[in-house]
């Protein structure tokens, strides 16, 4: 595996610390098994029709679109071999990876609607490129301009599937009036979607060519032989012009960035488009939800028809308006602080690629809870095991009543205790405020009219530790993005607690 030319920025780092974590799949098998095979020999043949008949849902969606209106074929083809045969190597290794790719991203545990749009966008912009490359002759391979060309937008893939909530600040202040490279750098530790995209690119091991064809701004070919300069603008023509129907933007300025290097008019380039948003139909039950959900047969039509500029510029304000708006209504009151969560969590992930000391990390982390989502008290308490009692104990905290740390002394015997269970469920527990019979009687005056979070730190299954933080009862509860936030903070700990482990 190669290795990036610079140290990985924090909020990269983070990134990375998440797949490690495993909490979803960085690339599956069968992906990086069809990537590699790169050859159109016949024994790279019978690898490809191996990879793809270990999965019987790939095997189906792979005869589905090749059966389908795209190719027109005389007869039915019902095997994987028979397809390879009569379609080529390239072009079932090509619909193949799009499919497992899109059916990796779509199954990652996200919420379904903002990547299927993405993943969507991108086998669109594969597909354009693909025939762009084909009907106007140009020196590359249709199957390469295809791989490019889908995986260009890689990074925002990757923000969305591993940073939901960073994701979705980065499209309200896209909406606001921001470019995307700078609401990118403002939240992504001044990194751009091309960058992360790169340097996750290079951590899978892609090829040079797809790496490079992230470039946002690609220069012209030199000549009609360079395959390169001709991948880069496939790649950026084609994921430009699908984003511009997507948005209900005009094509004109594109057009004219592109169009003479790709011989290809707004005519043209719709017309393609539509055709490959009717094969695309074809391909699986997740593509068909985020053509839909994309609008995509209006969209087209809106492109070949476009609306007065007056109207689509209208229609811009007002979703900046509302934007912009929303955005001052998304948090709530925070403890006082010159770091914002993106700050603790780049400074922690950036910590794990040290060589740390434990208690340094503990007190940074309980200051991210603290400062950083706003708790009005954190403690850290770890697992005792004595002769004559089990329990946990605290060790860290911060908040009001800095006592409170050396009186959190939790018997672990009643097993009905809040502390209990969440422990032996390694679950994730919010207590409503004066929950009777949740805690016990020495801990009842740290609980009184408080809402309690309990996040466990498990190894193997096993509960070792336990965060306890607490708001009070007029505070409202977390939202959604800091509780994922918190969630991420206990992982790192997790992390944190493994790394100390393999040292030894």
């Amino acid at each position: 595996m190669r290795e990036s030319s610079s140290k990985p920025s924090g909020k990269l780092a983070e990134i990375f610390a998440k797949m490690n974590l495993s909490e979803l799949p960085a690339m599956s098998e069968n992906v990086q098994e069809l990537i590699s095979l790169s050859t159109s020999s016949r024994s790279a043949a019978y690898d490809l029709s191996r990879v793809v008949l270990k999965d019987y849902s790939l095997t189906n969606k792979v005869l589905q679109i090749v059966n389908s209106a795209y190719y027109s074929l005389s007869k039915p083809i019902s095997s994987i071999s028979r397809a390879v045969t009569v379609l080529g190597f390239d072009a079932v290794r090509e619909i193949a990876l799009g499919i497992a790719l899109f059916d990796d991203f779509i199954k990652s545990g996200v919420e379904k609607e903002p990547i299927s749009k993405l993943m969507t966008q991108a086998f669109l912009s594969g597909l354009q490129a693909r025939e762009v490359a084909v009907k106007k002759n140009l020196n590359v391979l249709p199957e390469e301009a295809f791989i490019c060309s889908l995986l260009h937008r890689l990074g925002k893939i990757i923000v969305c599937i591993y940073l939901p909530h960073v994701f979705k600040e980065i499209e309200n202040k896209i909406v606001a009036g921001k470019s995307e490279k700078s609401a990118a750098r403002s939240l992504l530790g001044d990194l751009t979607y091309n960058e992360i995209g790169k340097e996750v690119a290079i951590f899978w091991n892609l090829s040079d060519r797809v790496v490079s064809s992230m470039n946002s701004a690609p220069t012209a070919p030199v000549g009609s032989y360079d395959a390169v300069g001709y991948l880069h603008n496939l790649a950026g023509f084609s994921n430009s012009f699908v984003d511009n129907v997507c948005n209900g933007d005009d094509v004109s300025t594109l057009m004219e960035q592109y169009g003479k290097i790709l011989s290809i008019d707004a005519e043209e380039a719709i017309g393609m488009l539509q055709e490959n948003v009717e094969a695309s139909q074809d391909i699986s039950d997740s593509m068909r939800y985020g053509l839909a959900k994309l609008d995509m047969h209006s969209r087209v039509q809106e492109a070949e028809n476009p609306r007065p500029k007056k109207v689509i510029i209208a229609e811009k304000e007002k979703k900046q308006q509302d934007a912009i708006q929303q955005s001052g209504n998304d948090l709530d009151a925070l403890p006082s602080s010159d770091k914002s969560v993106n700050d603790f969590i780049r400074d922690l992930a950036a910590t794990l690629m040290t060589a740390f000391k434990l208690d340094d990390f503990y007190s940074s982390l309980i200051e991210a809870l603290y400062r950083g989502v706003g708790f009005d008290r954190v403690i850290l308490a770890i697992m005792s095991i004595q002769a004559t009692k089990i329990s946990v104990i605290g060790r860290y905290g911060l908040g009001i009543d800095p006592g409170a740390v050396g009186h959190f002394d939790h018997p672990l015997n009643n097993t009905e205790l809040a502390v209990s269970r969440c422990l032996k469920s390694c679950k994730d527990m919010i207590i409503p405020p004066n929950t009777p019979h949740a805690f016990p009687d020495n801990l009842q005056y740290l609980v009184k009219d408080r809402t309690v979070y309990l996040f466990p730190i498990c190894i193997n299954k096993k509960g070792i530790a336990l965060i306890y933080m607490d708001r009070k009862i007029d505070r409202p509860r977390l939202d959604e993005e800091r509780f994922k936030a918190t969630k991420l903070f206990r992982d790192f700990a997790v992390m944190a607690i493994q790394k100390i482990r393999e040292r030894k």
